[in-house]
């Protein structure tokens, strides 16, 4: 778990760090243009949980439309950052990790905010930890699978934005109370629908994980076993050489004492026919 988390705030230091160098740069900034749009959702929580304490001390409602508004732009740049790092083809591994933390940090904050309004505000932090809980799990299990959102979880930002930007207007009037009621619902059903198909699709990474993993396996195992058949072989092909020498050792050794015998008998044949050669001569 500790190690997880180093490594995740090391990748996230490193990240940001890149960011903001190459944004001030003139050569580099459309690198880093959707990026820069995402962070802002990482301040812009902050912002409104100032105006929303100092209007609930100064009794000044004009001070939570101000919030609401600035909440509002923060939602918009859930859907242009994503729009601008496509057209750009500027999608990185750290624009992804900044996307699902700041989208974490911004519901969460503006939710807590949102709770000295209407404490109903608790089951969107509710469904938000649900999700995110999910997600750690899986993660905690199998350090190699990589947590990718999922459609339902890309649709599910748009009424949880609608939401929270009801919740900054239900300070108007009662009707606009009754409707951010209505919209936490939706959102929280959207939630658990979230929450469900992050489930199914890391169930489904994981098995990709283990195919790939067994696959792996039976090639080593192939491969062994071709090497123990090469092993094999080579053994045989040696036997087989070795075989062929001792009997060509043998045919050569047989042609010679073939080849022997038949000079003895030469020389043998020879040998009688001087001496009868001889006989006749002592004859005469």
């Amino acid at each position: 778990m500790k190690d997880i988390i180093k490594k995740y705030l090391r990748d996230f230091k490193i990240g940001t760090k890149k960011m903001f160098k190459e944004f001030f740069n003139k050569k580099t900034i459309i690198n880093q243009l959707a990026n820069m749009l995402t962070f802002t959702r990482l301040i812009i929580p902050f912002i409104t949980l100032i105006l929303s304490i100092a209007a609930i001390i100064t009794s000044l409602l004009p001070l939570f439309v101000a919030s609401g508004i600035i909440a509002g732009m923060g939602a918009l740049t859930d859907y242009f950052d994503g729009k601008i790092s496509r057209s750009t083809k500027t999608t990185s591994e750290y624009g992804k990790m900044l996307d699902q933390l700041s989208d974490k940090f911004f519901t969460g904050i503006i939710s807590i905010n949102l709770l000295f309004l209407n404490p109903n505000y608790v089951f969107i932090l509710i469904g938000e930890l649900i999700i995110s809980s999910i997600n750690m799990i899986f993660k905690l299990k199998y350090k190699e699978l990589s947590i990718n959102s999922t459609m339902i979880g890309k649709v599910k930002q748009w009424p949880l934005n609608l939401s929270l930007i009801i919740g900054y207007l239900s300070t108007i009037n009662n009707f606009s109370f009754a409707i951010s009621n209505i919209s936490i619902i939706i959102t929280f059903l959207f939630q658990l629908m979230t929450a469900g198909s992050y489930i199914n699709n890391n169930k489904n990474e994981i098995k990709k994980i283990n195919n790939t993993k067994k696959s792996i396996n039976v090639n080593i195992d192939t491969d062994k076993n071709d090497e123990l058949v090469n092993v094999k072989n080579y053994d045989n092909t040696i036997n087989i050489n070795n075989n062929l020498e001792i009997q060509k050792k043998i045919t050569i050794k047989e042609q010679y004492q073939k080849l022997r015998d038949v000079l003895n008998l030469i020389v043998d044949n020879k040998t009688n026919e001087e001496i009868i050669d001889i006989k006749q001569k002592k004859k005469k």
